[in-house]
């Protein structure tokens, strides 16, 4: 016999958890297909201060943060070193795998159920309510949620898009490094990586033990052995990581795009199912928080009017494009632009962070999850950004 329910979410990571923490008055079911919420991780663990303020999680009581993050080393191509950032703190370095247990907690501890340890093998609509099948079980509900990664079966199922581009992420916890706690270092380099960069992300207030990894396109061109072996030894890296001891490594495939469609009858897509991560950085923590709260409201609507329609949660998908649209196709055109480009063209455009008057302006209006905003205020410093502006400007609207 089916059972049923309001609302089903499939995958309890930090997606389907931040919808499922906030649910009330919903009879609600998350189906996890690993064992083990949270793990493994597949997430370098930086995420901005804002992003937990919106996911309404109070920083005092949080014990997945290991680190604060006020500032960045960003290391060139040819080994020049410049440092953004100062007294302002901008980020935390946090353990993902609590992070996703934590809000889990939170929505059980509200009466919602998970059920782990279970694959969803298919999904699909029958007369006005969805059917989702794991291996042994029927469910039926009203709406389900597709929080289910970059692979989604739901979006597979009920949408026609897939990713731009998919990233595929190589990553280490170290022991034995000696960093500054309080800024990351972030390595440029096509030898390294072609087309994203490399980063070490202090994950304890001494400096000794850091997340490090890189990231590029999928699939990648060498094997994630090699692509380790390559972290260790390019010469911007190897000192700093000469010396230490892997502790741990992830590996993760990230998706970039715009979903220009994250909503349909009796369906919603969040989180990676839906691309919504920021494609400058792969991060995807901060468009999570954004898209959850967006998802919540919508869904409190559509449950007091009884209405499940995709003219209804048409809402939701209005509602985090509203928020997040415009900063990831401003991403999306500025790594465009940084594939095409060499080490040479690298080197030139880092080196205005020699002046001190545009790192004035990055500490100023530097905001991890907005970098466009960066865009106006440097054009009046550096003229030769002038051109760009049409093209740019052409995102907005």
């Amino acid at each position: 016999m089916r059972e049923r329910y309001d609302l089903i979410i499939v995958g309890a990571g930090a997606a389907g958890n931040a919808v499922a923490k906030d649910i009330e008055g919903i009879n609600a079911l998350v189906i996890e297909k690993r064992s083990i919420i949270g793990e493994p991780a597949e997430c370098a663990g930086l995420v901005s201060k804002k992003s937990l303020e919106i996911l309404d999680l109070d920083i005092d009581d949080l014990d997945f943060v290991q680190n604060r993050i006020y500032g960045a080393y960003i290391h060139s191509p040819r080994g020049k070193t410049y440092h953004i950032g100062g007294d302002k703190l901008h980020a935390y370095a946090i353990d993902r795998a609590k992070f996703d247990r934590f809000m889990a907690n939170i929505a059980k501890n509200r009466g919602i159920e998970y059920l782990l340890n279970t694959k969803v093998e298919e999904v699909f609509k029958e007369n006005s309510r969805i059917i989702v099948k794991s291996t042994d079980k029927e469910f039926e509900t009203n709406v389900v949620i597709g929080a289910d990664g970059v692979e989604s079966m739901v979006r597979k199922t009920f949408f026609d898009q897939e990713p731009d581009e998919i990233l595929f992420g190589i990553g280490a916890e170290v022991e034995g490094i000696d960093v500054d706690p309080k800024s990351v270092h972030v390595f440029f380099g096509k030898k390294l990586t072609p087309d994203f960069f490399a980063w070490i992300i202090p994950i304890n207030e001494k400096g000794s033990k850091a997340r490090i990894g890189l990231c590029m396109s999928y699939p990648p061109s060498k094997s994630p052995k090699t692509l380790l072996h390559d972290l260790f030894n390019y010469p911007t890296t190897r000192h700093f990581l000469e010396n230490t001891e892997i502790t741990n490594i992830t590996a993760g495939r990230i998706p970039l795009g715009y979903m220009k469609r994250s909503a349909a009858d009796n369906v919603i897509l969040i989180g990676d199912s839906a691309f919504q991560v920021k494609p400058l950085s792969g991060g995807g923590i901060y468009p999570i928080a954004e898209a959850s709260r967006a998802c919540v409201s919508t869904l409190n609507e559509a449950f007091e009017k009884n209405d499940f329609s995709e003219r209804r949660l048409k809402k939701y998908h209005d509602r985090w494009s509203e928020k997040l649209k415009k900063e990831i196709l401003f991403g999306l055109w500025i790594r465009k632009r940084y594939r095409n480009m060499e080490d040479n063209d690298i080197e030139r455009f880092l080196s205005y962070l020699e002046r001190r008057d545009i790192l004035e302006i990055i500490n100023r209006y530097g905001d991890i999850d907005h970098p466009s905003r960066l865009i106006f205020p440097l054009t009046k410093k550096i003229p030769t950004l002038i051109s760009l502006l049409p093209k740019i400007a052409g995102l907005f609207v």
